[in-house]
């Protein structure tokens, strides 16, 4: 048998109709639903997985391809649930389709046959294309079959992704076209296979998504070069304090050498983590002294400002990371030996000690106690406290655990529970090491000790913060926030959060002294249709 295409029960999808009934080897199969029939064109990978994604979401999908008389073609589109057929008889059973090969083969596509159909452009490019003339592979398809209606999507989606439910990746689908309709109904599709639409605009709008995953992580690119500028400049600190400075003190070269794969980088991600966590409430802090200078929260913060808010979340996630690092080296570190003050006080004992075969000598010898004292217990309580916090504001960070969170929740974990975290590891530092906050190493008696300049920007962060949580301050401000401006005719008299299906604002003009104020009442209804809803005078 001659066959051209197969289903994936290894029959004819292309077989005659009688009165509406397909007739396949002379059975009755139901008629296919137009708007739930898809064309791929493609037998690769991604091909393959997106039409297993359809038809396992309700679809009846045609595979074309150029040669679908290849077995080992025919075996893996039958695994998928798809018919294999001719790109032809493909296109020419549907309405959508989905155009699942590089921009190099768009011209050996049967061009005329996708006239009129609405084409999805799947493909992405293998580097950034920018040029005066530079057009998107979407743009491009479009060029050549200007009487279709060309949707960029999915690019956005891995094979794995599709085969596997969203696990890897995003769950949003980028979608650009110049027809609202070919959107619409790709959109619907979108959601149909368990995805989320989200519309950017005219088919122009497809250069900046094909861009999209040829990205390498852009927006973490200035928080990993800020936390490793200051990782250095700390180490360099450590460096000079331990390796230079106390041997310059003590006229030994040959020591403090071997500590700097283990004790020198286990102190500095301990004070790097504590300056980035104070990193991350810093720029907040920064914005409201802003708007309460302004008097207005309509107005743009400082670029830099603007870039710091923008960047906490990943400076949080890195300092959780360099915590964790720093507490599981500590388990190692931290010994009656190397910090022998937050442990009991040793026994010492004399003791003969062998020099060599011939010779033995009379020392003191320390016992040392393995239980801590008060300090001690203090010291380790607050740090691993402090961990579990910073592990519970990492995990709310999270977009699958914040979209179970209410705002109020969201804002009480992140900002409560982190100053939290912070003041009890600034208390985990001081406990440690508060009988060295005084000291200075030599080198000109420069270099202050760690635990000291751990805790600068923590200390400058809680005198920033005690000034705004005074109510005369605090209530000026959440009134600013909530849209007062201090240079403005109108002040807002009531609000209610914005979890509500309806929301009211009230705003009052006041002319003069002697004169009522005119209150306006705005309702903002479930459609997000602001409207004036009625004028009163007070």
């Amino acid at each position: 048998m001659d066959n051209l295409s197969f289903g994936a029960d290894g029959t004819d999808p292309s077989a005659n109709t009688t009165n509406g009934i397909t007739l396949i080897n002379g059975k009755r199969k139901p008629p296919v639903d137009p708007e739930k029939s898809v064309a791929v064109l493609g037998t690769g990978d991604y091909g393959r997985a997106i039409a297993r994604r359809l038809v396992n979401n309700g679809y009846t999908v045609f595979v074309g391809s150029r040669d679908p008389n290849r077995n080992k073609i025919k075996q893996m589109v039958r695994d998928t649930g798809a018919s294999l057929t001719t790109q032809e008889s493909a296109i020419a059973s549907c309405e959508v389709v989905i155009v699942a090969v590089g921009r190099d083969y768009y011209d050996y596509l049967p061009l005329q046959s996708l006239r009129n159909k609405i084409l999805i452009d799947v493909s992405n490019n293998t580097e950034p294309r920018r040029g005066p003339h530079y057009r998107s592979n979407a743009e491009y398809l479009q060029g050549l079959v200007q009487e279709a209606k060309v949707v960029k999507g999915f690019n956005v989606l891995s094979a794995y992704a599709l085969e596997n439910g969203g696990l890897q990746g995003s769950k949003e689908v980028f979608l650009a076209g110049d027809h609202p309709d070919a959107k619409t109904r790709v959109s619907e599709m979108v959601r149909m296979m368990g995805f989320h639409p989200v519309d950017w605009g005219s088919l122009q709008a497809a250069r900046d998504i094909e861009d999209v995953p040829l990205r390498l992580m852009p927006s973490w690119k200035r928080p990993v070069l800020v936390v490793f500028g200051v990782f250095l400049f700390l180490w360099f600190l450590a460096f000079m304090a331990f390796q230079i400075c106390y041997n310059i003190k003590n006229g030994d070269w040959s020591k403090m050498w071997k500590h700097l794969a283990l004790q020198n980088f286990n102190r500095v991600l301990g004070i790097t983590s504590l300056w980035i966590l104070s990193f991350c409430y810093l720029p907040g802090l920064l914005a409201a002294y802003i708007q309460l200078w302004r008097g207005t929260k309509y107005s743009r913060f400082p670029k830099f400002l603007d870039d710091w808010l923008k960047m906490r979340k990943q400076l949080g996630l890195l300092m959780l990371g360099m915590a964790s690092m720093h507490g599981c080296m500590s388990v190692a570190f931290v010994t009656p030996k190397t910090t022998e003050w937050v442990y009991e006080a040793p026994r010492q004992i004399l003791a003969q000690v062998v020099v060599d075969a011939n010779t033995t000598t009379t020392d003191t010898i320390k016992i040392y106690d393995s239980e801590l004292n008060w300090r001690g217990e203090i010291f380790l309580a607050c740090g691993a406290i402090s961990l579990c916090l910073l592990v519970v504001l990492g995990i709310t960070s999270l977009p699958s655990v914040t979209a179970t969170l209410s705002w109020r929740e969201f804002t009480f974990v992140q900002s409560k529970l982190g100053w939290v975290a912070m003041i009890v590891a600034a208390l985990h530092d001081i406990f440690l090491a508060w009988n060295f906050m005084i000291d200075y190493w030599s080198c000109f008696q420069t270099f202050p000790i760690g635990p000291q300049y751990a805790l600068y920007p923590v200390f400058i962060a809680i005198v920033m913060k005690i000034p705004l949580l005074l109510p005369p301050v605090d209530n000026y401000l959440q009134k600013i926030r909530r849209g007062y401006e201090r240079k403005s005719d109108y002040e807002v008299i009531s609000t209610v959060t914005p979890n509500t299906t309806s929301t009211r604002a009230s705003f009052a003009r006041v002319t003069s002294e002697s004169e009522k104020p005119q209150v306006f009442s705005i309702i903002d209804d479930t459609a997000g249709k602001a409207k004036l809803a009625r004028v009163e005078v007070a």
